[in-house]
C-alpha cells in the first residue's frame, strides 16, 4: 500500500515537472477542493431537511394510505351486508314464488281434474239425452199430456174458462189414449173424472150479463123525473031530495050551492114529494149509472151480494124518482130479469189427474238418467 501510494505521487510529481499546462490544471482543481471543503457543513444541514420532509411525506402517505384503505374496507362490509339482505329479501322472494306457484299449480291441478269429471258427467248426460228418443219415445207425448192439464187449470182458475179448460183435458186424454200403455189407464180415469167436474159446474154466461147490464146503463139519459101527481078534488053533490024527510039535507045542500059563488073549499087527500133540482137529477142520473157499472164489476170478480145489491137499488130509485113510461118499464124489466142470475161458481179445487201425471214423468226421468 505505502508503495503503492508513493508510486501514485511520484507519478503526479512527475506529470506536474513534465507538462505546464497539466500542472496549472491540478493547481485549479486543488483550489476546488479547498472550496468544496469550506462549504462542506450547510450541505449537510440541506439534507437532513429534505430528509425531514421526506419521512413527513412518507408519514402522510401511509396515513392517507391507512385511511383511504379504512374507508374502502368500511364501504367493503356496508356493500357486503347489503348485499347479504338482498340475496335474503331474494331468497324469500324466491321461496314465496315458488310456493305462489306451487299453489298455482296444485289448483290448476284440481281444477283440470274438476273439469275432467264435470266433462265426463255431462259426456255421460248427453248420451243418456242422446238415448231419449230411442229408448222411450213416448216420453214426450206424456209431457205434453201434462202441459196440457196445467193449462187448463190456468184456463178455469185465472181466466173462468171452463170450455177451454174442458177441452184441453180432452186433449190430454187423446194424448194418453195414444200411447196405448196400460199404465196409464189410473191417469185416464183421474182425467175423466175431471172432466165430468169440469162440465158439471154451472156455466155462467158473463159476457151476456154485461152487455144487458150495459143497454140498462145507456138508457138512463133518456129517463123523465116523475112530476107532482096532486090528488083529484071531489065535486060537491047539490042535487036535492024529493023526499020531505030529508029537508035537513036538502037545506044544507041549498046552503053550500048558495056558499059556492062566494068560497071554494076542495079537500085533496094523498103524498106529495118536493120536485128534485136539476143539480139533484144530474147526481141521481150518475149514482144510477155507477150502481149499474158496480153490477157489471161483480160480475167479472163473482161477488153476487154486491151484484144483487146494485140491481136492488138501482130498481128501487127507478120506482122513486122517475117517471112511469116505455123507458122506466124497459129497464125495470131487464133488471128483473138479471136480478135472478147466479153469478158465482163452484171450482174444482185442483185436478188428481195433474199430480200423478207429475209423478210418473219424474219416476221415468229418474230412471232414465240412473240407467236403470
Amino acid at each position: 500500500m505505502t508503495d503503492n501510494k508513493d508510486n501514485q505521487e511520484n507519478t503526479l510529481t512527475g506529470t506536474t515537472a513534465a507538462d505546464p499546462v497539466q500542472a496549472d490544471t491540478t493547481a485549479a482543481a486543488g483550489s476546488a477542493k479547498a472550496d468544496a471543503a469550506a462549504t462542506q457543513p450547510p450541505a449537510k444541514a440541506n439534507t437532513s431537511s429534505a430528509k425531514g420532509l421526506a419521512i413527513a411525506a412518507i408519514v402522510l402517505a401511509l396515513g392517507l394510505t391507512a385511511g383511504l384503505y379504512w374507508h374502502g374496507h368500511n364501504q367493503a362490509v356496508a356493500q357486503a351486508e347489503q348485499l347479504n339482505r338482498l340475496q335474503a329479501e331474494l331468497a324469500q322472494q324466491q321461496g314465496a314464488l315458488q310456493a305462489a306457484r306451487t299453489e298455482q299449480e296444485a289448483r290448476l291441478k284440481d281444477l283440470l281434474n274438476s273439469q275432467n269429471t264435470t266433462a265426463e258427467q255431462l259426456d255421460g248426460l248427453s248420451r243418456k239425452v242422446l238415448d231419449l228418443d230411442s229408448k222411450r219415445p213416448n216420453d214426450w207425448m206424456l209431457a205434453e199430456a201434462e202441459y196440457l192439464v196445467r193449462m187448463a187449470g190456468r184456463k178455469m182458475w185465472l181466466e173462468q174458462d171452463v170450455v177451454a179448460a174442458a177441452m184441453m183435458l180432452a186433449n190430454a186424454d187423446e194424448r194418453l189414449a195414444a200411447l196405448n200403455d196400460p199404465s196409464l189407464i189410473p191417469i185416464r180415469q183421474a182425467l175423466a173424472e175431471d172432466i165430468a167436474g169440469i162440465k158439471s159446474v154451472q156455466k155462467v154466461d158473463r159476457e151476456g150479463l154485461v152487455i144487458k147490464l150495459n143497454n140498462i146503463n145507456e138508457q138512463v139519459d133518456r129517463l123523465q123525473l116523475a112530476g107532482v101527481i096532486m090528488a083529484r078534488a071531489e065535486e060537491p053533490d047539490f042535487t036535492l031530495s024529493g023526499d020531505i024527510g030529508d029537508w035537513q039535507e036538502n037545506l044544507k045542500k041549498s046552503w053550500a050551492s048558495f056558499s059556492d059563488n062566494f068560497v071554494t073549499v076542495r079537500r085533496r087527500d094523498g103524498n106529495v114529494e118536493a120536485l128534485l133540482s136539476p143539480q139533484q137529477h144530474w147526481y141521481l142520473s150518475e149514482n144510477l149509472k155507477g150502481k149499474l157499472l158496480q153490477a157489471q164489476l161483480a160480475v167479472y170478480r163473482e161477488q153476487q151480494e154486491v151484484y144483487d145489491s146494485a140491481l136492488a137499488q138501482s130498481r128501487q130509485w127507478l120506482q122513486d124518482y122517475f117517471a112511469d113510461d116505455s123507458v122506466r118499464q124497459f129497464m125495470l124489466e131487464q133488471i128483473e130479469q138479471l136480478s135472478g142470475q147466479q153469478i158465482d161458481v163452484d171450482y174444482p179445487e185442483q185436478f188428481t189427474a195433474q199430480d200423478r201425471l207429475q209423478q210418473l214423468l219424474d219416476d221415468r226421468l229418474q230412471r232414465l238418467l240412473t240407467g236403470l
